[in-house]
């Protein structure tokens, strides 16, 4: 139950602090703080004070939130708003936290916050720094909701208590109240025992709070936090009593319960070895003999019997073993593994080392959105192609073993072992490098693999998996190089240059008002050798978030309806473009062309346009009525989106796109009907219908059956 108590209690503290490090990236505490201008400073401070009042309401356990800015001493608060800092009613708090030395966050107990019921998580900002006079995020947290998590309902112990400190024993929760504890020197020397302590659990007895023998259970988590729980003798004792009645009852009751069964067994079975025999019979014969056996002879049988299902066990899991092996990499890489004597069992069974050499490589198909031989929800067969294709070359490698598998998301991974470990990363770089060729000789396939770092253990091999996904998102940056090893791309001491490129943002906006594609696309150009400056490639993924949004802004500046651009789900076609290239691509093949048709709507032609567009999609349906013709495929004739064509099709003609069609095939029926001879599946066949289809719609239009018709009127 501490356990369980612990895991819950962490999980909910380190929520806390991955939504502190979100508010951190927030855009609007990033640009107030970095002292970000655009000629309206109260739009910057309102959106500043909008950002920490939404994380305070979406979080019950946040009583309030502040945000110190050093350079002016300001404070921002989600209750006080921004002011001065001597105007703060608990200064007092605020000194406590500038008097801090450390860089790193830390859970603190102020003065007069924690009279008030609050423990206070302090960030240094900006994130990655280390210099003085920083700026702080300060988060109080209610210990009161906090405490409520930290019961269990399994044991009862009226004195039961637990207690959460931090790596250095310094007290953070105690369900019951820390003034009990903070003059008792004994208690001080038993935390302290814990403390220096190299085991990640254990309990022992000693001396307690109030002189009593209590008995300490500790469980460290991987956050630095340790979870101590505290019972006094006296109360498990108390608790063994009717355990010991409970459990002498269940013997004596089961004792009973055997002795009953094996008199009526030994009633019943008289003849035990001729029961053998029928069984031994039953199960690898199937019939049963003319002779009566003897017992040396079902003996054998059955010793025959045992060994062809003990064959035939070993065949399957031999067969099993792969897809074995498979689960287990997902577990790992997807949800991990809290208890690492569990990891080494099943790794022991599965005969992967523990202790080894690893690199994770993942390999991701590009341009996936230009490919035409697949359909989207055909991404498990990409996969099972790129792992079988991985799986053969890794064979090729004697230097190098391990375990290829994919995660049903459209792309391979690769968990590669080396017994040199200064060899391990640049054979697996000559490994990836195979890989793309093969994939694009042989399958005609543009990959790119990332690449995480060496570990040592199978216990970090999900951290590799998560550098070789981050290495794969720096492609925004480059993307000329197939092959991303982490390592290289995140270099601490690269400059990086934060330059929102707004030239080319108006540059491109005036050159698709004025349709000049050719502009436009140079001005996408010159913005993203710009973008990709940062050398971040979340700076880079959100600079063309903002040029959307920006082009968007265009649209409705020059009377376009911005609800027509929207329900064209461009943020999200935009989220699943993974290069500079295919982002580029997009904008020039998918957006400008939806912009630049939305400003054009506003001309004066533009029904007539739309009215002649129509017609000509009219004129190729009746000359192409013989064929299955679908709506976007005129759409793409049209250079127009299919729902843009549907609500342009029913406005002008009055009836819906199929309606049309199939008036049309209808007509074509007509005439075939009246003035030839063929069949009716001669003519269905002729009009893409199969002749009972045929028979149903015309009979719904016409509201006679073509054979009917015929007679009437020919």
């Amino acid at each position: 139950m501490l356990k369980f108590v612990s895991d819950r209690i962490d999980s909910l503290l380190a929520a806390i602090e991955l939504e502190s490090f979100q508010l951190a990236l927030d855009p609007s505490i990033v640009d107030f703080l970095s002292g970000y201008r655009n000629g309206n400073d109260y739009l910057i401070n309102k959106q500043m004070l909008a950002a920490l009042d939404r994380k305070k309401n979406t979080n019950d356990f946040i009583g309030e939130i502040l945000l110190y800015q050093e350079g002016n001493k300001m404070l921002n608060s989600v209750y006080y708003g921004q002011i001065p800092i001597t105007n703060y009613p608990y200064i007092e708090d605020i000194e406590s936290v500038l008097s801090m030395d450390s860089p790193e966050a830390q859970w603190l107990y102020l003065p007069r916050s924690e009279k008030s019921g609050y423990i206070t998580f302090v960030r240094r900002l900006p994130l990655m720094s280390a210099a003085k006079g920083m700026d702080r995020l300060i988060i109080h947290i209610r210990v009161d909701k906090l405490k409520s998590y930290m019961n269990d309902s399994f044991f009862s112990f009226t004195d039961k208590s637990l207690l959460v400190t931090d790596a250095k024993g310094l007290t953070l929760f105690h369900s019951q109240g820390k003034s009990s504890l903070d003059t008792d020197e004994h208690h001080d020397q038993n935390i302290k025992r814990v403390v220096e302590d190299q085991k990640l659990s254990d309990m022992f007895l000693a001396t307690g709070p109030n002189g009593s023998e209590t008995l300490y259970s500790y469980q460290k988590t991987t956050s630095g936090r340790i979870y101590i729980s505290l019972i006094p003798k006296e109360a498990f004792a108390k608790q063994l009593g009717w355990i010991r009645w409970m459990t002498i009852c269940a013997v004596l009751i089961l004792i009973l319960v055997a002795v009953l069964l094996t008199f009526f067994n030994s009633m019943r079975v008289y003849s035990p070895i001729q029961q053998l025999l029928k069984q031994g019979r039953d199960l690898s014969l199937g019939t049963e003999p003319n002779h009566n056996p003897n017992e040396i002879t079902y003996i054998k049988e059955c010793l025959n019997y045992l060994n062809r299902e003990t064959k035939s066990l070993s065949t399957y899991l031999r067969k099993m073993e792969p897809n074995l092996r498979e689960r287990f990499f997902h577990k790992l890489l997807e949800k991990g593994y809290a208890d690492q004597s569990l990891l080494q069992k099943e790794c022991s069974d599965l005969g992967i080392s523990v202790s080894g050499n690893y690199i994770v490589l993942v390999v991701e198909l590009e341009n996936v959105h230009k490919e035409k031989r697949f359909l989207p929800e055909d991404k498990a067969i990409i996969g099972f192609a790129i792992t079988n294709v991985m799986e053969e070359l890794l064979e090729e490698y004697k230097s190098l073993s391990g375990y290829t598998f994919n995660l049903n998301k459209g792309n391979g991974i690769a968990v590669v072992s080396c017994t040199d470990m200064s060899l391990l990363a640049k054979e697996s770089h000559k490994y990836a490098i195979a890989v793309c060729n093969a994939l694009n000789r042989f399958l005609k396939f543009k990959v790119s693999i990332g690449m995480g770092t060496v570990c040592t253990h199978i216990f970090d091999v999900p951290v590799s998996y998560q550098e070789a996904l981050l290495a794969l998102e720096y492609r925004l940056i480059d993307d000329s190089n197939p092959v991303l090893y982490i390592e290289d791309l995140e270099n601490p001491q690269r400059k990086m240059v934060s330059l929102y490129p707004h030239q080319h943002v108006e540059s491109m906006v005036s050159a698709l008002l004025s349709k000049d594609a050719g502009a436009a696309k140079q001005a996408l150009k010159s913005f993203s050798q710009t973008a990709r400056l940062s050398q971040s490639h979340m700076i880079t993924y959100q600079s063309y978030h903002l040029l959307l949004a920006s082009l968007i802004q265009s649209v409705e500046s020059q009377g376009g309806s911005i609800f027509t651009v929207l329900e064209n789900n461009l943020f999200d076609q935009l989220m699943e473009r993974k290069t500079s290239t295919e982002i580029c691509d997009w904008f020039t093949d998918v957006c400008f062309p939806l912009i630049q048709r939305i400003t054009a709507q506003n001309d004066l032609n533009q029904l007539a346009k739309g009215k002649s567009d129509i017609m000509r999609v009219c004129q190729y349906i009746r000359e192409n009525v013989q064929c299955d013709i679908s709506l976007t495929q005129c759409s793409e004739m049209l250079s127009m989106t299919p729902p843009y064509v549907s609500r342009l099709f029913k406005k002008i003609m009055g009836i819906s796109f199929v309606e049309y069609v199939t008036n049309c095939k209808m007509e074509e029926a007509q005439r075939m009907l009246l003035e030839s001879d063929c069949t009716l599946q001669e003519i269905a066949a002729s009009i893409g219908y199969t002749e009972r289809n045929l028979s149903r719609v015309f009979h719904r239009y016409i509201h006679l059956t073509p054979g009917q018709f015929r007679i009437k009127h020919r």
